[in-house]
């Protein structure tokens, strides 16, 4: 039944939607932890990559998707690698 949870990958479609979205440099990768796809309980395939964002800085991350039926596919960022001389964000309620 866990397999059944994200158990799969789908790489054409998460570099489609990469690809839509705007990322670069697309790279597919080996999932991390097995038991952990970082995807929702109706998804069906959770497919990990690392790319160039449309911001320049390089991401790790999954999309999440059903198969191509019913919601689509989601990008979910779970890591962000910016060179040391990018300025931080600023903090949520932090006034000048």
């Amino acid at each position: 039944m866990l397999l059944s949870l994200a158990g799969c990958n789908d790489p054409d479609g998460a570099r489609d939607a990469l690809d839509g979205a705007g990322y670069r440099d697309i790279q597919i990768v080996d999932r991390p932890n097995w038991f952990i796809s970082n995807c929702g309980e109706k998804d069906t395939y959770a497919t990990h990559f690392k790319a160039l964002g449309p911001t320049g800085a390089t991401v790790d991350g999954v999309v999440c998707s059903t198969g191509g039926w019913s919601k689509g596919s989601t990008i979910r960022i779970t890591g962000v690698h910016r060179p040391e001389h990018w300025p931080t964000a600023p903090q949520s309620g932090a006034r000048p």
